[in-house]
């Protein structure tokens, strides 16, 4: 044989072989990586939507407890149940109609008495009599309602009054958030889908929403439970996993991500067809082939032409390759030998600087989905805690201040007063100048009290037109006269239409939370008192919690 054939063949053997290797290598981390990439956005998404849901979820119980915390309602429909008083039973209508007119998305208000009889409701169509759903799950509950043409979240809780369960209370909002949610498919190719299902009577997975390839499946087509490879089973079991290769409710092979919603126990999936991943993974294996296949071609002819010359810059190039295969992405300098040498060196620093940009890439990739995580997490913080109208609090965060002022109040020995504002005649503004305008006044009165109590202050929005503010280490008479102040001011604003300007009284509860004696809801209750005294005595006043509040509230 001879030496140029042997000096070849050994270029081929300790060079080109190992080159060819070290691409190989590249082809199945590109793919791994490629795929890793998919999982994690599958992942991200569906962990997005998950709290998107949750947050939405919590709104719609929130505004329900909200609906259902309205004294007067509570009262007048102890007195209906009681004495069958025909005004009481008007009263209750009138104020839950209110209610749906303050909440765009409300679709209906319904009371039913302890037996789960119905009582009334905002809907003027018949009615089922009784609840389609066992009272004695625990509450609040939250499920999906549908008709033909529209779907619904209900949400059920108890009407409460003294400690006594009196009733229930049922409001359906429409669920255009779900339709929203698998109706977006960005990112998610030809063949990605969302999946949303509950579980049936036999606990089998039934789809809530129409379905890619199934337009009618909505509350009609299942998935046995037994069937656990479906990734919908899966999401209804409580895993929460990546799943490959796995069976679809079509037969076909998907790459899902599964997430399940423990207190609605709902199912979500979010997924997209194998071949689809398959076929890119593909495309991307074709570009690194030709690649490997013109530097292989470059290598060859290099080595028979000037096999002796260049062997020894090719084993410096090979062992430069095997720190890229370990991840070191460094140009390859040392250059020596004829022009052909020098081009090969060229090709392969381009080669290691398509790596390098490829796993740049893959880091920006991650940065960027852990920020956009990052940003999601903070916006449903804020949507938890804040009433999106005015800004302010809303009264489940109150709660949380209130709890902390109280034990700081208690520790110190500090006095510490709570004050409920309600809007006087709001309605009429409503029905007179429009929601619109009503909403300006709310924004308004917020910003008002915003700038006029000081930075220790804390004030939230606990109702359609209620306002609750806590004054630490303020005692009743103290408060007594800020609140006078801030009464004379909201009388003196000036709110323009087109066709005049009015203006708004407010009337307020006062009451001294005495450290650990009261807990939270007595407090509230105590200022809810007070409140409904100036009301009674006609309203623009602020009355302080007394032991007769309670005694006339009994004997009204």
């Amino acid at each position: 044989m001879k030496l140029k054939h042997v000096l070849t063949l050994s270029f081929i053997f300790l060079s080109v072989l190992p080159l060819f290797l070290a691409l190989q290598y590249l082809n199945e981390y590109t793919a791994k990586q490629h795929r890793t990439q998919v999982e994690e956005k599958l992942e991200a998404l569906s962990f997005i939507a998950e709290k998107r849901i949750e947050a939405v979820i919590a709104r719609i119980i929130d505004s329900n407890a909200l609906i259902a915390s309205r004294t007067q309602m509570r009262l007048s429909l102890v007195k209906w149940l009681e004495l069958r008083d025909k005004l009481a039973l008007q009263k209750v209508t009138q104020i839950i109609k209110d209610a749906k007119g303050g909440m765009t998305r409300l679709h209906n208000i319904s009371i039913y008495d302890t037996q789960g009889n119905l009582v009334t409701s905002t809907l003027n169509q018949s009615l089922p009599t009784t609840l389609a759903l066992p009272i004695k799950k625990a509450l609040p509950l939250v499920k999906l309602n549908h008709t033909d043409e529209q779907l619904f979240v209900a949400s059920l809780n108890r009407l409460m009054l003294d400690n006594h369960v009196i009733g229930y209370i049922e409001t359906q909002f429409y669920a255009d958030f779900v339709i929203e949610l698998i109706q977006e498919r960005t990112g998610l190719g030809k063949s990605g889908e969302w999946l949303f299902a509950v579980r049936n009577q036999d606990g089998d997975a039934l789809f809530a929403v129409p379905l890619k390839y199934d337009s009618q499946a909505a509350f009609k087509r299942t998935v046995s439970k037994s069937n656990v490879q479906t990734p919908i089973t899966q999401a209804l079991m409580g895993n929460e996993v990546i799943m490959a290769h796995a069976p679809d409710y079509t037969g076909q092979a998907v790459l899902a991500s599964t997430r399940y919603l423990p207190s609605l126990d709902w199912g979500i999936v979010v997924k997209m067809n194998e071949a689809e991943i398959s076929e890119s993974i593909k495309k991307t294996s074709i570009v690194i082939y030709l690649l490997e296949g013109i530097i292989l071609v470059l290598a060859i002819a290099i080595g028979v032409s000037i096999s002796v010359y260049i062997s020894n810059p090719i084993e410096k190039l090979i062992s430069h390759t095997n720190k890229v295969a370990k991840g070191n992405f460094d140009p390859y300098t040392n250059v020596s030998g004829l022009q052909e040498v020098k081009e090969l060196s060229k090709h392969f620093n381009y080669m290691i600087s398509a790596l390098k940009d490829l796993n740049d890439n893959l880091n920006q990739k991650v940065l960027e989905r852990t920020q956009e995580l990052n940003s999601a997490n903070q916006k449903l913080k804020e949507l938890s805690i804040k009433d999106p109208l005015t800004g302010l609090f809303n009264r489940r965060h109150l709660h949380d201040v209130l709890s902390h002022e109280l034990n700081r109040s208690t520790r110190y020995k500090s006095p510490l007063t709570l004050c409920i504002m309600d809007i006087d005649h709001f309605k009429t503004v409503n029905d007179t100048w429009g929601h619109d305008k009503g909403d300006e006044v709310l924004i308004k009165m917020a910003k008002y009290l915003q700038t006029t109590l000081r930075d220790c202050d804390t004030v939230a929005r606990i109702g359609g037109e209620e306002f609750c503010i806590i004054l630490p280490s303020t005692r009743v008479s103290a408060s007594v006269g800020l609140l006078e102040r801030i009464r004379q001011d909201i009388s003196d604003i000036n709110f323009d239409t087109c066709l005049e300007q009015f203006t708004v009284t407010a009337s307020f509860g006062v009451t001294l939370c005495a450290g650990s004696k009261n807990n939270i809801d007595n407090i509230l209750k105590q200022a809810d008192l007070a409140l409904y005294k100036a009301k009674s005595k006609g309203r623009n006043r602020v009355e302080v919690y007394s032991q007769s509040n309670d005694n006339n509230s009994v004997n009204s």
